[in-house]
């Protein structure tokens, strides 16, 4: 089974070429078989339509890198932002399942309607609180963070200032991290990943 991951727009430096790309990280996490057992990941081309892709997938996961042109107005955050939203107005529609990671996450919490705003203390890595009282440290690499959610979707974990680090849509198997899931200390807590993979295996 495939899932869909959006990439990392940059732009080459030695010569000039603009590249999408994936770090090695998400290949070594899809190798987790005691959690990516029976998926592949299928790395999406901003310049291919997504329904070319959509008979081929069984989620998608909206990676991190770029940010949102609203904050930053360069042409490559607004090609990944027009392109994320299209995605993510399918899937609400289809219900098809949908993980947003760092930037992913922010792209859909600002579709839905959410307040974003700059941060401090939120790189290298810090404390996570869940809705059950669990705590765990990872991994952190935003300016960014989600001071409030839209009505659509619900808080499943924030940080010590209160900021919003994990939430799902309350009806769609939408879901949002605001950590690196491939990156080292990404995955200290699965509680959350393993609720977004059981949508899809539904």
């Amino acid at each position: 089974m495939f899932i869909g991951i959006t990439q990392r727009l940059i732009i080459n430096k030695s010569y000039y070429e603009e590249r999408e790309t994936l770090a090695l990280d998400w290949g070594k996490l899809f190798a987790n078989e005691k959690l990516f057992e029976g998926f592949l990941p299928l790395p999406l081309s901003y310049e291919l339509d997504f329904k070319h892709y959509i008979a081929h997938l069984k989620a998608v996961i909206l990676s991190g890198g770029n940010d949102l042109y609203s904050y930053n107005s360069n042409d490559l955050s607004k090609k990944r932002d027009e392109y994320e939203k299209h995605i993510i107005a399918f899937c609400l529609k289809n219900k098809l399942p949908l993980l947003g990671i760092c930037r992913g996450a922010q792209i859909i919490a600002s579709f839905f309607n959410s307040t974003l705003k700059q941060c401090k203390n939120h790189l290298n890595e810090h404390q996570i609180f869940t809705n059950e009282g669990l705590q765990f440290r990872t991994n952190s690499f935003h300016n960014y963070h989600i001071s409030s959610l839209g009505k659509d979707l619900s808080v499943l974990a924030s940080a010590n200032d209160g900021s919003c680090e994990a939430f799902k849509h309350k009806i769609c198997p939408i879901y949002g991290l605001m950590w690196h899931i491939e990156r080292d200390k990404g995955l200290e807590n699965t509680h959350i990943l393993k609720e977004w993979l059981d949508t899809i295996k539904r």
